[in-house]
């Protein structure tokens, strides 16, 4: 792998990665693979207060051992958060949790991640960045909007750069549909819409026009909105709520994985290439009931370029969504409300 990425080509326009959260479960892998990513010119690891004991010094410091190209950076306080944030073309914000989170622990989390949240935007706010920003970590139904808020209260808001990265849920429905049809998981297209994680994650699986049988279907569904959890083993539990973190274990590897496969495409975009689609919760009027939503997204030189409408439903997608929607509204608003509660 690291021969691969050492070939690539060094021709092709590459970005300038900002990294919040280097330090924990998910970024330490997350900056590994943007480490080893072609597209990726310059990494930048920010540490903040919820990271742990390792410092941003020292996840660059080892990282500069590795012979690919990106040229490594750190901020060794937050006061030069708005330096190096210049320039930046993509700012990951990986300070939440790493958990998929249960439904009563969105609002710990959410509490948790706040105000961090309020500082890394200060200092958006305070630098001349235009650059696209990406919550990555848990609760991302809620962290969204609460960064298009504080981004609003700074004037700083471009609808067109904010994203909800619902990439691991794109990832397991695939790797799941590839296995029921013994397929290529690379072979596999298929939308997931609504929000991140659990109930509010809305596999189109009929989309694929690929044969799966209802009941497969069904199956699918369920396993993804369990965090990856057998639908058999969720359902014993009674409900998805009633998942205990023994059973939904933490997702910091393919939450690492997923950011990186999402920013990867973001940065082809951005730098030109054309026809590039990934699901992305946006703020967005599919639905009337909430300011976000998540759906196929045509990525551009500015961001969001344009967003692909749901398409054609069955019966059985039509009643995952509309049981989505008011789980995605209580997230979102949570995340409106946390801009001036914590």
């Amino acid at each position: 792998m690291g021969l691969f990425f050492r070939r690539s080509p060094t021709a092709l326009k590459k970005g300038k990665v900002v990294l919040f959260g280097c330090s924990n479960a998910v970024g330490q892998p997350l900056s590994l693979l943007l480490k080893m990513n072609p597209h990726v010119e310059e990494l930048v690891c920010c540490n903040t207060a919820a990271d742990g004991d390792v410092p941003g010094s020292g996840i660059a410091a080892d990282l500069s051992h590795i012979d690919t190209l990106p040229k490594v950076h750190y901020a060794t306080d937050e006061g030069q958060w708005p330096a190096l944030l210049r320039d930046a073309q993509l700012i990951l914000l990986c300070f939440g949790s790493s958990f998929d989170l249960l439904r009563q622990d969105r609002d710990i989390a959410l509490k948790a991640a706040a105000p961090t949240m309020r500082r890394v935007m200060a200092a958006v706010a305070s630098s001349d960045t235009t650059g696209n920003v990406a919550v990555v970590s848990s609760p991302v139904n809620a962290l969204t909007p609460l960064c298009a808020e504080l981004l609003k209260a700074s004037g700083k808001f471009d609808p067109r750069k904010l994203f909800g990265v619902t990439t691991l849920d794109v990832i397991r429905t695939r790797k799941l549909v590839a296995g029921a049809l013994h397929m290529n998981p690379y072979d596999v297209n298929v939308p997931v819409v609504g929000g991140r994680g659990g109930v509010t994650a809305c596999p189109l699986i009929a989309q694929t026009g690929l044969r799966i049988p209802l009941e497969d279907i069904v199956r699918i569904s369920g396993e993804v909105q369990s965090y990856g959890v057998p639908f058999e083993a969720a359902a014993g539990a009674g409900s998805h709520d009633a998942l205990s973190m023994e059973v939904a274990p933490p997702v910091a590897l393919g939450l690492a994985y997923a950011a990186c496969d999402f920013s990867t495409s973001l940065l082809k975009a951005l730098r030109g290439d054309v026809g590039i689609v990934e699901c992305a919760l946006v703020e967005s009027t599919i639905r009337s009931e909430t300011p976000f939503f998540s759906s196929r997204v045509e990525l551009g030189r500015e961001g969001v370029q344009r967003i692909f409408p749901m398409g054609a439903l069955t019966s059985y997608e039509h009643d995952l969504i509309e049981a989505a929607v008011p789980e995605l509204m209580r997230d979102v608003q949570a995340g409106i409300e946390a801009s001036t509660k914590f």
